[in-house]
């Protein structure tokens, strides 16, 4: 026990039992903060983070992914914010400026696409564009279900689109106050944006955060924003295969 204290350098430590692991663990008595004696700084193999990718665009638990990979948690946090922060903005969407766009907002009262974070009163409203040919998501936005949330989804549309593209939505008052008229085709039949529900479909199958009955829900907002900008990207990329 001649290790000083890991966080703060001290060396006025005691013993304090083991970890649930079996490994003996300390106690700083001038921070107060615990650490494991002889720790080990193990990094993430190539196949492991090949794994990793893999196995965050399918409907597992971050936890599950510890235990199917043997890895902490704190390993897994921090390749994740490594494949967040290399997102592009873009999402990967080839923009075509001809083609025609599907947007749907969807409400939890109709049994349609919500997500919360943190608790259900918390609910977090996710609007899409999709490129009505290609099936590519071309911009998306996560609010509230009203015209700040169409506001937000709009200024997120490539140029092209908001200035050439027809939009296809249900009948949403919100969209109304964003788009252009002329260029607005609403209506209540789910055929206009049956691309959209079929999207979110997937969404709910292999996004684990936006799984309604399930722990697996998000605690934070970023996060919660950037785990469905890393799905979208990669399923941008599929379209292209």
């Amino acid at each position: 026990m001649n290790r000083s204290c890991y966080y703060c350098g001290s060396v006025n430590k005691v013993k304090n039992g083991k970890t649930y692991y079996g490994k003996a663990r300390g106690k700083c008595k001038d921070c107060r903060r615990q650490f494991v004696f002889h720790r080990q700084n193990r990094s993430l193999s190539p196949e492991q983070k090949r794994l990793i990718k893999l196995l965050l665009l399918e409907r597992l638990s971050l936890e599950g992914i510890c235990r199917v990979l043997a890895i902490s948690a704190y390993h897994l946090y921090r390749y994740m914010d490594e494949l967040y922060v290399e997102v592009p903005d873009d999402l990967n969407a080839q923009v075509s400026a001809q083609a025609e766009l599907q947007l749907c907002c969807y409400e939890c009262e109709s049994d349609e696409l919500w997500s919360f974070v943190g608790c259900k009163a918390n609910k977090q409203w996710l609007w899409v564009a999709q490129d009505r040919r290609s099936r590519q998501i071309v911009a998306l936005h996560l609010g509230d279900r009203g015209a700040a949330g169409a506001r937000g989804l709009w200024e997120n549309i490539p140029q092209q689109y908001r200035q050439q593209a027809t939009f296809f939505t249900d009948n949403w008052e919100a969209y109304k106050q964003v788009i252009p008229a002329q260029r607005h085709r609403a209506s209540k039949e789910k055929k206009d944006t049956n691309h959209a529900e079929r999207l979110f479909c997937s969404l709910r199958q292999r996004c684990a955060r936006l799984v309604r009955k399930a722990l697996s829900f998000s605690k934070k907002l970023d996060r919660h924003l950037m785990a469905i900008m890393f799905f979208v990207a990669n399923y941008n990329l599929s379209l292209l295969l």
